[in-house]
């Protein structure tokens, strides 16, 4: 399951006293939600009245959405968010035919305080990372105390612990406290590269796989020495393309990646050829290193809907200098 940011419901039980607060709150929510998808978090887990919830007074949030003293650039980013990950969604939504999460879901109650807790106690089941709007000093922390009560089915005993979330209200929450227990949890998410092409369209919308390289792809193994290189190399890749709105593609941005020589182009040319999903056939001079034995990935930037493609992935296709 990809990494979820979870929505706090409980960061707006008490709504700002005024509209222009309540905006700048929402400043703040917006740069955080930038910063997680930054790091290639990009599924957004709400309650299902979001819309409806309470900035201030006479203000939901579905008011913000249509306030024109607030900035194009920001409703624009959540609208984004929305229609090109297509993943905000309410809570469980997705997982209601999941029996054994439903079972947990059943016996578990999560409170901060004296208040049920929701959204956090969602962020707890599905090891997420919690987001809140800073409306209150309490909210203003990497983590948060979860008390949760849990039911033995059999015993009918409850059972009380404090847990411990990862949490963010700030963008430095996310790219100072949590960016390497970011890249843990979606590096623990991926078994396999079918795992990989499985949640590709959360991990890595702005990039599209050729036909060939799926299938390369698909053959890697959990103790694949290629895997983890391979995924890091997609979500580098991943956040390049997301920042390239006009333009050509700067090749020159990526790391560790070079064009074929001349001398290699006009004898093997033809091997860096390969399928693309359109049907038509496109040349990938371009290429990735640094993979264990010298593995490459070839890629190609596509101008027109601003991606990057994959074309091939595996051994060293032949050179001028290492023609076998």
């Amino acid at each position: 399951m990809p990494l979820s940011l979870v929505f706090n419901d409980l960061s707006l039980r008490r709504p700002a006293p005024d509209h222009h607060t309540a905006r700048k709150w929402m400043t703040g929510f917006v740069a955080t939600l930038k910063t997680a998808a930054a790091h290639n978090v990009t599924v957004l887990r709400i309650r299902d009245n979001f819309r409806d919830l309470a900035l201030s007074p006479e203000y939901p949030l579905g008011a913000w959405f249509g306030d024109e003293r607030v900035s194009i650039e920001e409703r624009d980013f959540v609208l984004d968010y929305a229609t090109r990950y297509s993943f905000i969604q309410p809570y469980d939504v997705d997982l209601q035919d999941d029996t054994e999460f439903q079972s947990k879901k059943r016996l578990f109650e999560g409170r901060f305080g004296e208040e049920i807790a929701e959204g956090l106690g969602f962020a707890h089941l599905l090891n997420g990372l919690a987001i809140s709007i800073l409306s209150e000093p309490c909210w203003d922390t990497h983590s948060v105390e979860l008390e949760c009560e849990e039911l033995d089915p059999e015993s009918l005993g409850i059972s009380k612990s404090l847990k411990t979330l990862p949490h963010a209200s700030r963008r430095e929450h996310v790219a100072n406290d949590h960016a390497s227990w970011i890249a843990e949890q979606i590096q623990l998410g991926i078994h396999s590269g079918l795992d990989l092409l499985e949640n590709a369209i959360t991990l890595c919308p702005n990039l599209v796989f050729c036909s060939g390289a799926k299938s390369q792809i698909a053959s890697l193994t959990e103790t694949s020495l290629y895997l983890p290189k391979i995924l890091d190399r997609m979500l580098e890749l991943e956040k390049l393309a997301r920042a390239w709105e006009k333009g050509s593609f700067n090749y020159r941005q990526i790391r560790n990646a070079s064009p074929e020589s001349k001398p290699t182009m006009d004898k093997f040319g033809d091997r860096r050829r390969f399928v693309c999903p359109d049907g038509q056939i496109r040349t990938f001079e371009w290429h990735l290193k640094g993979f264990p034995n010298a593995w490459r990935v070839h890629i190609l930037a596509d101008p027109i809907q601003y991606k990057i493609m994959i074309g091939y992935v595996g051994r060293h296709l032949p050179t001028a200098k290492h023609p076998t």
